[in-house]
């Protein structure tokens, strides 16, 4: 029996979680490669993630205002008004009549944070073949798969793969990654690695949790020589990887509180689960916890019916409940970390498993779909909104997959390069490199670690301009280059893969090149444009009507 088969079984494996601050936790750090980022670029970042469980709607989360009579029509009872009292709100004003949002009247937290330009809204999220299954589809997107035959077998998750290549586990004191608010430990987060640590002690706040932790396995037995005694080892190592852990974590927690008695004045909503996680969260960042990636969780969000309370009052009901709890717990968040000091080092983002259909199912709520929206927040992060509006018109049950703007793994591509300064070989181990030329903008230039050469190197005065887009059959690339070199123009999908490639002679003038898309697919692409190291230097998003 092998040692992972083995723990599947036992009662140390992967089945429970510890509790911080009276929230079930799990534990995890391992790593078998040197650090590949810059000490000065990462120390004390981290990212926050916070899984929507349930599938989150989409469309009554966000409303394309300019298609308000499409969306009227797919939702004839659950839709929120546009006008009047207990009305959706207007997110931006300034906003072009096509790119208008409505966003639920429940989600003033995250107006605030947009008003503050620490939101940044990304439409159209998925993956290319999209499972409607709870658990299938939570385990491709930790495991960081497309929903193919071909990549359904990966073994450990993408944040495991992350953390394992990005960092030396040995030179942290800190488990490398967190998870809060499920007694079930994260897909993203396995991993065989022998320095994993999975614990469950149920009931133990962070206060006492060095007390009972330092008692697990103690004395060490006698570990026999044979498969059996590699086995108990095994555990043991575990065990006492958790005894290096569970001192330092109760710690860092204590150090927090003292902290924030003196620091903050912010008082979280009570019975707001996610707000008490990101609490905890925030609470061990500010005791000095260098752990880089947090996991957190809101359940409920699977609204096949009473979604609304009724078709008069569509503002209140579940939907809104879950929305309130999202919106209030990242507000209260930001600002913590705001008053405690750490704002520049947390980015987090929102995601959930699929999203659901436009069109309600006659049970006051909506059955699973496919596409939906992510938030990403940050003092860091450049605020807005990444993507358009979705066209309602032609829909009738589901999205088209096609008009898929975003690939999730694209989104926490660019977050761990650009802000916990992932090289490209720590993504080639992630298994995210197919999407380092077509990371977005999400991250302020003055905060990116990433080390892409600049446009500035290669582009003179920045001029590059395309002869239409969208496009509907050929366009032409303009642009001056600052000198001579042979790259290449490339476009790839927004799932990473590439379309065509263009070997071009970049030369010291207007250089025109044109390309001839015709046979291209209706859709979204990116265009991408490489030195002759192969090293990309310009990206566009490019339509295709």
């Amino acid at each position: 029996m092998n040692r992972r088969k083995f723990l599947q079984l036992s009662a140390l494996s992967s089945t429970g979680a510890l509790l911080l601050n009276g929230h079930k936790v799990n534990a995890f750090s391992q790593t078998n490669l040197v650090n590949a980022i810059p000490e000065s670029v990462i120390d004390g970042r981290t990212l926050v993630l916070i899984q929507l469980r349930g599938g989150n709607d989409g469309l009554n989360t966000l409303i394309p205002l300019n298609q308000y009579d499409e969306y009227a029509r797919l939702r004839p009872i659950i839709r929120l008004k546009n006008t009047g009292t207990n009305a959706a709100i207007s997110l931006d004003s300034t906003l072009s009549d096509s790119e208008k949002i409505l966003i639920h009247p429940s989600l003033t937290g995250l107006k605030s944070l947009y008003d503050e330009g620490k939101l940044n809204i990304l439409h159209s999220v998925g993956y290319p073949q999209l499972n409607k299954s709870h658990f299938a589809s939570r385990a491709i997107m930790f495991q960081g798969g497309d929903g193919t035959a071909e990549n359904a077998t990966k073994s450990d998750g993408w944040m495991a793969r992350f953390l394992n290549s990005a960092y030396d586990y040995s030179q942290y004191q800190d488990p490398l990654g967190i998870q809060l608010g499920s007694q079930k430990p994260s897909l993203g987060f396995q991993s065989s690695h022998e320095h994993k640590v999975d614990l469950n002690l149920a009931g133990q706040d962070v206060s006492g949790y060095y007390n009972v932790v330092s008692n697990i396995g103690n004395p060490v037995p006698e570990i026999p020589s044979s498969d059996y005694g590699d086995a108990l080892a095994y555990i043991a190592n575990i065990e006492s990887g958790i005894n290096t852990y569970s001192q330092r974590i109760s710690e860092v927690f204590d150090l927090g509180l003292s902290k924030r008695s003196l620091e903050s004045t912010i008082t979280y909503p009570s019975g707001n689960k996610l707000a008490d996680q990101l609490k905890t969260v925030a609470t061990l960042i500010r005791g000095g916890s260098k752990t880089k990636v947090f996991l957190v969780s809101h359940d409920g969000f699977d609204t096949h019916g009473n979604q609304v309370q009724s078709q008069d009052e569509t503002h209140i009901g579940k939907h809104a409940n879950l929305l309130k709890d999202v919106g209030d717990a990242l507000k209260y968040f930001q600002d913590d970390l705001k008053m405690l000091g750490i704002e520049d080092k947390v980015i987090s983002a929102t995601f959930t498993e699929f999203g659901r259909k436009p069109a309600e199912n006659g049970n006051l709520g909506t059955d699973h779909g496919n596409l939906g929206p992510m938030f990403v927040i940050g003092k860091h992060v450049n605020g807005g909104i990444s993507g358009t509006n979705m066209d309602l018109s032609q829909v009738t049950e589901h999205y088209d997959q096609t008009i898929m703007q975003h690939d999730y793994r694209q989104v926490f591509t660019s977050i761990i390069s650009d802000y916990l300064g992932a090289s490209e070989e720590v993504l080639r181990e992630t298994e995210f490199n197919e999407f380092s030329a077509a990371k977005l903008d999400l991250i302020a230039s003055s905060q990116k670690a990433s080390t892409d050469l600049s446009v500035d190197d290669v582009l003179k005065d920045k001029l590059i301009s395309l002869s239409e887009n969208p496009v509907s059959a050929a366009f032409t690339i303009n642009y001056v280059s600052s000198r001579y070199f042979r790259g290449k123009v490339e476009l790839k999908s927004m799932a990473g893969s590439s379309v065509f490639t263009l070997t071009q002679d970049f030369v010291p003038r207007l250089n025109t090149v044109a390309v001839n898309i015709s046979h291209v697919i209706s859709g979204v692409y990116v265009l991408v444009m490489y030195d002759e190291n192969n090293r990309s230097f310009h990206r566009q998003k490019i339509i295709k009507q």
